[in-house]
């Protein structure tokens, strides 16, 4: 049957999956302005990162990074902190004899101290190799391209007499130590996972010793730069782009930053990473002499304070599950992230438009799916997209160095799911009420249930359709003659008897229950939902309604109600089968010639007999034993053509015992017959029945045909 463009628009399916895409994109382009909105209003995103997970991997990290730490060995060995600036000449000297490349200290030395401390440091500084001074921390705010140090005076600088390297420095002179920021700004979840490259500090004198405004470069760029183009150093900047920060020729592309110039860090590991890597000298090994020298030759020495009781410079990382990791080895883990030979270290996050397409794609499929799966595998569905997606990202960002937004997505996807099954729920209820209500008095309750599970209302009101049934008539012999005589009120007590206990037998054998017409029963098989063996249920179901005949009059009895008998016709073929009727009263029902045939069987079947046409017969041959009705004339039908058969015996399956049908009539409706035939174990058994006439019992001549047939006669 052709169907009109509408229908797949509207069809079941069809209709739930455009809605799915619907709702798929409508959450695809939501969660993308929700993604953006931070970048448009220049605030951090959400403070939810899984993609942490991703770089929690303890790499080797880089060997050209050593930790001098103080820490509670060495206080203890030394004494109270903060050490007298002697000591850290004393360790600067040592690292500068065991040809450290450049030496870090994550320290303040912005305030004079009493004794010849200051000196000694200051000429260590001017004596040996590259050294980086911090300028202090302080508080900081965002402003474009760069971080803002606030509330700051030049007390947070170092010292002239270190920068310049000389105890008798005086303003404007020439720096020989450089000088960087240690500033680090966390996210809302209190993590590090980026740092500020440039930060304008209030204090950067010039050479005439004037205090100006000035932008500062971290403490672990400024050695970095130092390490890689030693003398060169202060002839490249650190510039800032809209594709990031660029460093001369130095980096195979820019390293990636956001609005206000802060650069993920990509750490090797968690807290304690290079201790364990054997990348760790305790503070007082070096003051005292005891380390090892090639651990430190001709690489970047950071001095910092390093599990130290008491003294509190730790921050949270992503790598770290928990636990806090000190500032002088978030800088070690900047310089590695900055000297790595894979460019890929250089993280960056994940493209907007990268974004956008993996929610579109992601809602969309989720869109197409959930709508044909049921709400368990849906769920499966959606976790399998979560897993795969994430999965997915493992390799691709250790290639790419592209950081997931793991959150909007998985976000997404959940919403997906929910969106969907809510509208699932709410219209699937709607439409599981529009299927019972409409088929509920033709179905057993467990078949509406199902129906209502499969398909749509509208999927079954599109339009009828035409389909092989198999129906059922059944009509009480002789019931208006009987009722003519009846008080109405016993009428009504015979019929709802009758009527009750053959609809359940219908619903037994899971058929459709078309109408009552007065005491006729229709009803069919193999619609609305498709029944393999929609023909032997009828035959079953007819048999059971049969054998059911001495229950049924043995309660009219037992009420004082007169017996009654019926008759059954089966036919199977072609019928138009759909809702019907007018706009106020609809019905699903069948019609055409194939049920005009059943109906007609109806009417010519004796009490207790079973009538049914050929193809009923053909398509259950192996399982009912059947007599050929001879000499019965249908309305319209040729009765030399038109092939009837009584069925005589059942059985559940081929090779198991027959069981024949109770109480068989006489053939006094059908006429005298003189060539019976009967059809019996696979074979065709012509008989010589002359002389038998209306009145000898079917039953005798049955079995006088069992006796030529060697078996009863019944189909094989």
């Amino acid at each position: 049957m052709r169907r009109s463009p509408l229908y797949y628009v509207t069809h079941w399916y069809t209709y739930r999956t455009v809605v799915g895409v619907l709702v798929g994109l409508l959450i695809g382009f939501g969660l993308y302005g929700v993604y953006l909105l931070p970048q448009l209003a220049s605030r951090e995103p959400l403070p939810i990162h899984p993609e942490d997970k991703l770089f929690a991997t303890a790499d080797a990290p880089d060997p050209n990074v050593v930790i001098v730490g103080i820490d509670d060995s060495s206080i203890k060995l030394m004494g109270h902190f903060p050490f007298s600036r002697d000591r850290y000449a004393t360790v600067l000297q040592n690292l500068h004899a065991a040809n450290a490349a450049v030496t870090v200290f994550d320290i303040g030395f912005s305030e004079s101290t009493s004794g010849s401390g200051d000196d000694l440091f200051a000429g260590a500084i001017g004596k040996g190799g590259p050294v980086v001074l911090a300028y202090g921390q302080t508080s900081l705010d965002y402003g474009p391209n760069r971080v803002v140090m606030t509330n700051v005076a030049d007390s947070n600088r170092p010292l002239d007499k270190f920068l310049c390297g000389s105890p008798t420095a005086k303003p404007g002179c020439t720096p020989l130590a450089e000088m960087g920021s240690t500033a680090v700004i966390p996210g809302l979840d209190a993590i590090v996972r980026q740092m500020p490259l440039f930060v304008e500090a209030p204090c950067v004198k010039d050479a005439g010793g004037a205090c100006s405004a000035g932008v500062l470069n971290p403490i672990s760029f400024v050695a970095y730069r130092r390490f890689v183009l030693q003398e060169q150093a202060t002839q490249v900047p650190l510039q800032y782009s809209s594709q990031g920060a660029v460093f001369g020729t130095a980096w195979q592309r820019p390293l990636p930053t956001d609005d206000h110039g802060l650069a993920p860090i990509d750490y090797s590991g968690g807290p304690g990473n290079l201790e364990s890597r054997g990348q760790f000298i305790p503070f007082s090994d070096v003051y005292n002499g005891t380390f090892e020298r090639s651990k430190v030759d001709g690489k970047i020495v950071l001095i910092g304070i390093y599990n130290a009781t008491g003294i509190h410079d730790e921050l949270q990382v992503p790598t770290g599950s928990g636990h806090a990791m000190y500032g002088v080895e978030i800088h070690a883990n900047m310089i590695q992230t900055l000297n790595s030979p894979n460019q890929n270290r250089f993280l960056q996050p994940e493209p907007p438009g990268l974004v956008l397409l993996t929610l579109l794609v992601i809602t969309v499929l989720l869109g197409l799916l959930l709508p044909r799966l049921p709400a368990l595998y849906g769920l499966g569905a959606t976790l399998g997209v979560v897993v795969v997606y994430t999965v997915a990202w493992v390799p691709l960002s250790t290639i790419t160095g592209l950081v997931p937004d793991f959150v909007h997505v998985w976000l997404a996807i959940g919403l997906t799911y929910a969106g969907l099954m809510a509208y699932r729920f709410l219209y699937e209820e709607r439409e599981k009420r529009k299927v019972k209500s409409l088929f509920g008095q033709y179905l057993k309750p467990e078949l509406v249930e199902n129906m209502a599970r499969a398909r749509s209302i509208e999927d079954i009101q599109v339009g009828g359709e035409r389909r092989e049934l198999s129906l059922l008539f059944v009509d009480i012999r002789g019931f208006t003659h009987m009722s003519e005589s009846m008080e109405p009120q016993d009428v009504l007590r015979v019929i709802d008897t009758y009527l009750e206990e053959l609809t359940k037998l219908v619903f037994r054998w899971d058929g459709t229950l078309d109408k009552y017409v007065g005491d006729e029963i229709m009803a069919f098989w193999n619609a609305p939902h498709t029944q393999e063996q929609h023909a032997l249920l009828a035959i079953r179901c007819a048999w059971d309604m049969i054998t059911a005949m001495p229950e049924i009059q043995a309660k009219l009895a037992a009420e004082g109600l007169p017996q009654i008998q019926y008759g059954i016709g089966v036919n199977t073929g072609p019928a138009s089968i759909g809702i019907m009727g007018s706009k106020a009263r609809r019905a699903y029902t069948a019609l055409g010639d194939t049920v005009n045939t059943a109906a007609r069987f109806c009417g010519h079947a004796g009490p207790t007999q079973i009538l049914i046409g050929q193809r009923t017969y053909d398509l259950c041959k192996d399982y009912v034993a059947v007599d050929l009705v001879p000499g019965v004339q249908l309305k319209g039908k040729s009765a030399e053509k038109f092939t009837i058969y009584r069925v005589t015996a059942i059985r559940e399956a081929p090779g198991q015992p027959w069981a024949t049908v109770p109480g068989l009539e006489t053939y006094a409706e059908v006429g005298v017959y003189q060539q019976q035939t009967m059809i019996g174990a696979g074979a065709t058994v012509a008989i010589d029945a002359q002389g038998a006439t209306a009145e000898q019992p079917a039953a005798q001549h049955d079995t006088e045909e069992f006796l030529i047939g060697g078996t009863p006669a019944v189909s094989g």
